[in-house]
């Protein structure tokens, strides 16, 4: 199973993907749905942050997703807004994209 995923720009001030490795290699947290399974992780990115939307560069990031052979696309639970529990339109956007070109869409990594 390819594997790719996505977080929020303003994640990363904070977060170097360590808790969503190790969420994937040991196939635990939201990984657990493919213990039986072999996993490959083809891609590992970020949006371009609020302002920029789904603009060009971002979209070339989800075509490689895409290029990529990702079967599945998880992101991370920052991308929801806290005090609202609404999650980002930009990461919504993206994921009806990606699924819409066969990519399915999984909210959570850790």
């Amino acid at each position: 199973m390819k594997i790719a995923m996505l977080n929020c720009l303003k994640a990363n001030e904070i977060c170097a993907a360590a808790a969503c490795l190790k969420a994937f290699n040991n196939k635990a947290k939201h990984f657990e749905i493919y213990k039986d399974q072999d996993l490959e992780l083809v891609a590992l990115g970020r949006c371009n942050g609020c302002e920029a939307g789904i603009d060009d560069g971002f979209r070339e990031k989800l075509d490689r997703i895409i290029s990529e052979g990702a079967e599945v696309c998880h992101v991370g639970i920052c991308t929801v807004k806290k005090e609202t529990g609404e999650e980002c339109p930009v990461i919504t956007e993206a994921l009806e994209y990606l699924e819409a070109r066969g990519v399915k869409p999984v909210r959570g990594t850790h």
